[in-house]
């Protein structure tokens, strides 16, 4: 008996350990070649942004790929990176991209009540926190926004829900989905709080933009337009359902229509759990439900990873492991397998939680475990 469980426990020590390594020396290949180009492709184009901000130019930029598809109002951020050379800047975004990947373990571990180093392994393991390090994208300052917006969830905290939701909003595919746990669990004042976030971006944006109060519908209709090509450039990349069904042929009407029930069936689940979860899964659902997810957005599927290892039973954390560890860096053979296979933990991740939590009933403690609003 001894021997047996020891023999899953080696399994999964060896997989986490791969996993660690593979996307630490990917990461560390694509920073060290950016790095010598200028910086990342992506880099160059939030770069530019800083440099456009202020003017109408961030909407109408003159280079098709220099498009900025955040909130406007984000690239006042990137304005000091654009008063610096460009290698700099982009080393100074690694270190401050990883402190933020860093920092995310490090409070959701407190959160899920999981140890430090299993925090930082599964973080550091999970192959997409360390490509959008690399690669100059800033999902990892999405994740520790996200993670602090959940430690709020739990403890009852209106400002500690509510200011970093309202900031992740820089990225409002990340954010509304956790405006959605609020809506269905009536944290109605941290709900207000965060929109009022919403509309200081707005007022950002309008600077942003040169002044342009109706800059939403220029931005929607360029963001619009360079998806499109972008996606048909990308699209064996994507990591989430609509991505996945648009590249089996099916019709957009029925795609709209499943992405609707499985939405639906989310919000009922939202319900039936506990806080943690509800946040952790909202990340993880709304990568599979995003009309635009790439590798490094996967990043934000971080907290239910967590979570999942800390509340799995044991004999389901090795297959567990196996999957982690493989799925995350084959990304790079998302060519070659005709898909990204890290949708298999987004999206499959996804299918089996709600699965689970709709066979079962709600959790007797979920009531207990929502704290009130102060």
């Amino acid at each position: 008996m001894a021997s047996a469980s020891a023999r899953p426990s080696g399994i999964r020590f060896v997989a986490l350990g791969a996993a660690v390594g593979l996307s630490v020396v990917e990461a560390a290949g694509v920073i060290v070649n950016n790095a010598a180009h200028g910086g990342a492709q992506d880099w160059r184009v939030f770069v530019n942004a800083g440099a456009r901000a202020g003017t109408p130019a961030l909407l109408h930029p003159v280079n098709p790929t220099d498009v900025f598809a955040y909130t406007p109002g984000f690239a006042w951020l990137l304005l000091p990176f654009a008063h610096v050379p460009r290698d700099a800047g982009f080393w100074i975004d690694v270190v401050l991209m990883l402190v933020c990947a860093i920092a995310a373990a490090l409070i959701a571990a407190r959160t899920d009540g999981l140890g430090r180093t299993a925090a930082l392994v599964l973080a550091l393991g999970w192959t997409p926190v360390l490509n959008a390090v690399a690669v100059g994208q800033n999902a990892t300052l999405g994740l520790l926004l996200a993670v602090v917006t959940i430690a709020g969830f739990v403890r009852g905290s209106t400002l500690m829900t509510a200011v970093p939701l309202g900031l992740l909003l820089y990225k409002p595919t990340y954010a509304l989905p956790l405006f959605a746990v609020l809506a269905v669990r009536g944290r109605l004042r941290a709900f207000a709080l965060a929109a009022l976030g919403g509309v200081l971006w707005y007022v950002a944006s309008v600077a942003a933009t040169g002044g342009d109060w109706r800059w939403p519908f220029d931005w929607t209709a360029m963001v619009a337009h360079y998806g499109s090509a972008d996606f048909a450039y990308n699209a064996v990349k994507a990591t989430s359902l609509p991505a996945l069904l648009v590249r089996v042929g099916m019709p957009l009407w029925l795609i709209a229509l499943a992405v609707a029930a499985a939405f639906g069936a989310v919000l009922l689940a939202l319900r039936r759990v506990d806080l943690i979860e509800a946040g952790s899964a909202a990340c993880i659902a709304g990568l599979a439900l995003s009309p635009h997810a790439w590798p490094y957005d996967a990043a934000l599927a971080y907290p239910m990873i967590a979570l999942a290892w800390v509340r799995l039973p044991p004999r389901l954390q090795t297959p567990a492991a196996v999957v982690f560890a493989v799925a995350g860096p084959a990304f790079l053979f998302s060519s070659i397998f005709g898909f990204n296979p890290q949708a298999l933990v987004v999206v499959g991740g996804t299918i089996a939680w709600l699965i689970v939590r709709m066979r079962r009933p709600a959790e007797p403690a979920t009531v207990r475990q929502t704290p009130r609003e102060r």
